[in-house]
Parts: C-alpha cells; sequence; structure tokens
C-alpha cells in the first residue's frame, strides 16, 4: 500500500500504470533550426527507458528541471525515487510551468506509477494536444515530498467534528484546513442540538501573492444528503470570503469544501499556502415577527382609523428570508393615504453581513379577488385601473416584475416599489404614500421586505413605520371618482405696491396639500440617488396634483395685456426643517381668438423655480441679449418662497384673457420626504407692461383701424 498522495500545481494531472514506452520521435520534422538559423534546443528524455537509465532524465527531490517542448508531438520522461519512511501525512508535490507571458504550449504533466518499483515514479511531460511546441521558452518541473500541513486529514470521506463552543450568546466553533491535494475533499461533521436556530456560517482565506489553482468552493449537507446552502468564490484573485446564515433544524450536518472549476470532470489541483478558516456560530432566532416568510403567514395588524400608526421592527436574519406584514384599512367614506417608512439600524448585527451588493427591496400589494375565477382575476389585474393602475413610464424590468404579480394563481396588484440601488448604500429612497380610495369593508395591504433574489442577510434590525392618514384636501376635491376642478377668481391688483409679488390675503391663493406620489424631478436625479425615487422604483399611480380654473374679470378694458404677479410657498416640515418638496405650476392656457362654444384651443407651459440668471422670453434670439435671475427664491423659518421676478415679464396675452378663464395644475417637485405640508399659490393681475431692471417689458402697439398688436407673448 502506498503511503503518499498526490498534490500538484498543474490544472492537467492523471495518474496511472506504466504500461509501455512512447514510440520514438519519428524525426520527419526539421531540427536543425528554425527559420532564422538559430539552433533547436536538443530533445532529450524521449521514452520510458531513458527515464529508467539516462541520468540527466532522472529527477531529483525539490530540484527543479529545466527543459523544452520543442517538436511536435514531443513528449519528455522522467523518472523520479521516492524516499523510504512515507506516512499518510506524505505529499507528492509536482510542479510544472511556464514563466513566459505566453506560449502555444498547454503543458500536460502525467504520473506514472511504474509496477516494478513500490516507491518509484513516471512522470511524462507534453502539451495536451501533441500538437502544439515552444523552442524558445523552456518549462521548469519539480518534484517534493512534503508533510501534508492539513491536519484535519484523512477527511475526504469521514468529515472532522467541529463541536460548537457555548460562549454565552451564541455556540461557536472554528476550524482550519488545506485543499492540499489535486482533487481535496474536506468535510466538517456540525451537530445542530435545537429545531429553528440560525446558523452563521463562513469559509475566509487571505489573498496569496500567487493565486491558488482553484476557486473555493462549499455545499453544506443534511443527513439525507440534500444540499442547503452552497457558494463558489468568483475567482481565485481575491481573498476567500464565504458565508451564509440559514434557519436550521435539529440533526446533523455536513459541511463540504472543495475547489471548484468550471468545466465538469477536471482535475482540481491543490495549494500548500493556502489556508482556510471555517467559523460556524449557532444563535437564536430575534425576529420575533417570524415566521412571517409567505403571504399567507404575514404579520396582520389592523390601522382602525385614520390617524392610525404602526412600528414593526424586523431584520433580515437568514437565507432566504421574505418579512411579510399586512395591515387591514376598515371602511371609509372619503379619500385617505397608506403612508410607509423603511429605516435600515445602525447597529451592527450579530454577525457580519453576508458577502453581495446591498440590493434590499420593498413591495407593497393588494390581493385581485375581483372575477369569478382565476382567469378574470388575473384579466382584471391586467386591465382594469380601478382594480390595478399601472404606471408606463417605469423600467422594462420593473414593467415585467408587475405583471408577473398579475399571473399568480391569487394575482397581485403591485401599487408600489423601492430597490435599493446598487450604487448607493443607504435606503434613503425606502418610503411611499399611496392613495387610498373611499372604501365599504376592509382593505388589506401588503408589505414585503426582502433581499432581491433571497440570497442576502445582516441581522441588523430595521423599523417599518406606517400611517393611515386622513388626506381632507383630496377629499375636497372628489366626487365620486373623479377629481375636480376648483375654480378661482382671478383679483386685479390696482395698487400693485408690492409688485413683484402679489398682494397677500386668501383672496389671492391657491391652497392645498400634495400628499401621495413623486411629482417631477427637476435638481433631483435619480440616477445619481437623489430624492425619494431611485431609478428602478415604481408606483402604480400618478402623482397628486391639484387644478384650478382661474377666472379672469370682466369688463377689462383694451388693450387686454395684463401682468400676472406670481408667487408660491411650501411651508417646511417641523422635524427635518425643510420644505419637502419644491412646485411646478402645469398652465393651460385657452386661446381665445381660435373658436367658441366652451373650446379651449390649450396652449400649456410649465413654471417651476430655476436659479441663476437666464434670459426672459422677450430677449429670445437677440444677440446679446442680457441675463438675469427670473425667480428668487427665499428660505424663512417656516417656509420657503418663490417669487417670479419682474425681468421674466410674467404676463397673460390678450388672446388668453379674451378666452375668459385659464388653468393651473399644482405639482410637487423634487421630492424629498412625504410629510403633510400646505402650499400657497399667490396670483394676481396688474397693469400691464412692468418695468424691470434695465428695461421695459414689450409694450402693446395701437394699429391704424384702432384694434391693438399685444406685446406681451409669454406663451410663444
Amino acid at each position: 500500500m502506498r503511503a503518499f498522495r498526490w498534490t500538484t500545481a498543474l490544472v492537467i494531472l492523471s495518474v496511472g500504470f506504466l504500461g509501455c514506452d512512447k514510440a520514438p520521435d519519428d524525426g520527419s520534422d526539421d531540427d536543425t533550426g528554425d527559420d532564422t538559423g538559430m539552433p533547436l534546443p536538443p530533445d532529450k528524455c524521449n521514452s520510458a527507458d531513458d527515464a529508467r537509465n539516462v541520468p540527466e532524465c532522472q529527477l531529483q527531490l525539490g530540484v527543479e528541471k529545466v527543459e523544452y517542448i520543442g517538436l511536435q508531438g514531443d513528449v519528455d520522461w522522467y523518472s523520479v525515487t521516492l524516499p523510504t519512511g512515507l506516512t499518510s501525512r506524505s505529499l507528492l508535490h509536482v510542479s510544472a510551468g511556464y514563466s513566459a507571458p505566453a506560449t502555444a504550449v498547454n503543458l500536460s504533466v502525467n504520473v506514472l506509477l511504474n509496477g516494478t518499483q513500490s516507491i518509484g515514479l513516471m512522470i511524462m511531460v507534453q502539451d495536451q494536444s501533441g500538437k502544439n511546441f515552444d523552442w524558445r521558452n523552456p518549462y521548469t518541473l519539480k518534484v517534493e515530498v512534503v508533510d501534508d500541513p492539513d491536519t484535519n486529514e484523512p477527511n475526504d470521506t469521514t468529515p472532522t467534528p467541529l463541536p460548537l463552543n457555548n460562549t454565552g450568546a451564541a455556540l461557536v466553533g472554528t476550524a482550519t484546513g488545506f485543499l492540499a491535494t489535486t482533487d481535496d475533499v474536506d468535510e466538517f461533521s456540525l451537530a445542530i442540538p435545537t429545531d429553528d436556530q440560525v446558523l452563521y456560517l463562513s469559509v475566509t482565506g487571505p489573498a496569496q501573492t500567487t493565486p491558488p489553482p482553484y476557486r473555493m468552493s462549499y455545499t453544506m449537507i443534511d443527513a439525507t444528503g440534500t444540499p442547503v446552502a452552497q457558494g463558489v468564490m468568483s475567482n481565485a484573485y481575491i481573498a476567500i470570503d464565504l458565508a451564509t446564515a440559514r434557519r436550521m433544524s435539529k440533526g446533523t450536518y455536513t459541511l463540504q469544501l472543495t475547489g471548484y472549476h468550471w468545466m465538469p470532470d477536471q482535475h482540481i489541483a491543490g495549494d500548500l499556502a493556502l489556508r482556510y478558516t471555517v467559523m460556524a456560530m449557532l444563535i437564536p432566532e430575534l425576529d420575533t415577527n417570524e415566521p412571517n416568510e409567505t403571504i399567507d403567514t404575514a404579520k396582520a395588524q389592523t390601522l382602525s382609523s385614520p390617524g392610525a400608526t404602526a412600528s414593526i421592527k424586523g431584520r433580515l436574519g437568514e437565507v432566504p428570508d421574505a418579512d411579510w406584514y399586512a395591515f387591514d384599512l376598515p371602511a371609509t367614506t372619503h379619500q385617505t393615504v397608506f403612508y410607509y417608512h423603511l429605516t435600515p439600524g445602525s447597529a451592527s448585527g450579530r454577525f457580519p453581513a453576508l458577502p453581495g451588493p446591498l440590493d434590499r427591496q420593498l413591495r407593497v400589494f393588494t390581493e385581485v379577488t375581483k372575477g369569478a375565477n382565476t382567469a378574470e382575476q388575473q384579466n382584471n389585474c391586467v386591465t382594469d385601473p380601478s382594480v390595478c393602475p399601472k404606471r408606463d413610464d417605469a423600467t422594462d424590468d420593473m414593467l415585467a416584475t408587475v405583471a408577473d404579480y398579475c399571473s399568480l394563481s391569487t394575482p397581485r396588484c403591485m401599487w408600489s416599489g423601492r430597490q435599493e440601488d446598487l450604487k448607493y448604500d443607504k435606503l434613503r429612497n425606502f418610503e411611499g404614500a399611496i392613495p387610498v380610495a373611499a372604501h365599504t369593508g376592509t382593505v388589506r395591504y401588503y408589505v414585503l421586505v426582502e433581499d432581491s433574489g433571497n440570497d442576502w442577510a445582516d441581522d441588523v434590525e430595521y423599523t417599518l413605520d406606517v400611517t393611515w392618514r386622513d388626506d381632507a384636501d383630496e377629499t375636497s376635491r372628489f366626487s365620486g371618482t373623479q377629481e375636480q376642478t376648483i375654480s378661482m377668481s382671478m383679483i386685479m391688483d390696482g395698487a400693485a405696491s408690492t409688485f413683484p409679488a402679489p398682494p397677500t390675503g386668501s383672496n389671492y391663493e391657491l391652497n392645498g396639500t400634495l400628499s401621495y406620489g413623486n411629482g417631477y424631478w427637476r435638481n433631483n436625479d435619480p440616477l445619481h440617488g437623489e430624492g425619494v425615487r431611485a431609478h428602478d422604483d415604481y408606483d402604480a399611480y400618478s402623482s397628486d396634483s391639484d387644478r384650478y380654473e382661474l377666472v379672469f374679470p370682466s369688463g377689462l378694458a383694451a388693450p387686454l395685456d395684463q401682468t400676472w404677479e406670481l408667487q408660491w410657498e411650501v411651508e417646511k416640515d417641523g422635524p427635518n426643517g425643510s420644505a419637502p418638496f419644491d412646485l411646478a405650476l402645469d398652465v393651460e392656457f385657452c386661446d381665445g381668438s381660435q373658436g367658441a362654444g366652451g373650446t379651449c384651443n390649450s396652449v400649456n407651459r410649465t413654471l417651476g423655480y430655476t436659479g441663476g440668471d437666464l434670459g426672459s422670453w422677450h430677449s429670445a434670439g437677440v444677440m446679446g441679449a442680457p441675463f438675469q435671475p427670473v425667480y428668487s427664491q427665499l428660505d424663512m423659518t417656516d417656509r420657503v418662497q418663490v417669487t417670479a421676478l419682474a425681468w421674466g415679464c410674467f404676463c397673460i396675452e390678450p388672446r388668453f384673457v379674451q378666452a375668459g378663464h385659464f388653468y393651473v395644475k399644482v405639482v410637487a417637485v423634487d421630492r424629498n420626504g412625504y410629510a403633510d405640508v400646505k402650499y400657497h399659490v399667490r396670483t394676481a393681475l396688474t397693469a400691464y407692461p412692468k418695468p424691470y431692471n434695465g428695461g421695459m417689458c414689450p409694450a402693446p402697439t395701437q394699429n391704424t383701424d384702432g384694434t391693438w398688436a399685444p406685446g406681451c407673448k409669454f406663451a410663444e
């Protein structure tokens, strides 16, 4: 019985019994030189007989041999005699390779046990295909006998017990080892004493100057032989960092460590330098919401009436771990909002976060029950916006995800989705507000908190806060299921003593609250992790907006050009000390000179704060025109105020005044939070034209027939 085992630094290694010598080179190739006249290296050690009898072909342990695969079909034969006194810990270490940066040869080493010598070996070295050669660059070959550094051997098939010792807060066990030999398998056994404990398991090892010839992999196997966890390193050039956290049942498990090769049936060389460490830690499950891995086991509670709140502590403490929560909203006769906010904990978990990207996600669902059968329910989920509204401005991946939920046996309407962006390490977008229509009976909203792919955990406690909010502002704007336009009369500012700001007072104000949705983006960029939306986030509903009809005073005399005094304010959210959004005004003018009978031939503009100096409409296309601020912004104690400045020549053209009315839709911009705060839009009319710093807005001119040509062309 031979007492040694094999290790090699080559990917390819075969072990067999010596059967016959190789056929001698046929000499058909011209081996006297190359096309430059340089002599080819001598071809030596061409047979097993040479290996036995030619001293130059007999290797010395620990001494490096330098030779060439210099011809097509070249096979070099060597012999080596092993010392006596070998033990079960003795390793035969064969290393071979090229130091050249590139060579055509794919070096293959075959180690043959000599049937006539109990401790004699034959070694064949050749190109794997037998076709390639390299007469410029030599290969090196060295054979050593070393002691196996892995004190756990033999544990290829009989696992080494890994005892778990009580440290007070956890049961902990560690072990070290080496994948030292070709196709080495190291096994450890773990005895789990009770059910429903979380096992954190890690396999680590330092990065090597010369990377090992394998990628470390592990498999955890239960008593029935079924794998329950596995992983493999992405490459061999980095430190080993494999880990998992699993909820375990009572029993004995086997941890199997092997080298990995992406091609099957490949021998995987060992490595004597890389020492790995296994750490196992058994800890109790601290998430009191468990088990809540499925929608059927969701942790449920009732929000008894608008204004009710709930705050839940949870953790992603194992793989897989999907945390489901259910919130029941009893019947209401008015509009409300379901608000959620997920906040990660700042403390450390009991184990390090598992390797992998930060890609947690939160999703909000309702189950679709409208329909006599599953097919009808699935169809309603896809096609009926009263059952499940859809937004078509989401990414293709998110739209596909929404469709997948509609195809379930019990279809789910996805109302909101938040994805942790891989480029950013904060959950600043994990917040949302969902409009809830008046309803009879109880409506249940499900909130799912999980890691994308359910292959990651950090054991850090998070907080999920939800609030069922009244939405008095939206309630006042709804009639049945339709949002109504509120009519307001425009007020003339005769004195204009506050120009460019309009006068104060309720007669000049449009007041409201923007409660849900994300509005528009202006300065915030979701691709840069700004605001309350990430690039892949989703909301099924349109953002809250308030639409007003503004009616012009009657009896206005020609010329009809009017200066529009405009200012808006957003109140600050007390706890945060800042306004949660700015405003944009979608203005829809009606061209009264183009038809009658109530038809609005609309001309649209969107107005919003922009800092810095800009050109105004009246200077567009004018070479060398000056630039001045169009808006001012004032950060006040309890609100942020924006005023349209005189340089902008904000005005309303005669054709729009002639229509008798226009529309303003108020929308949030650059949302950074969902606090219920009020906005105030102040608006008034005054005489036109008005001066600005350095000039006067374009004045109307009277035609020879007494009609007026407009000076204001603000909407062009």
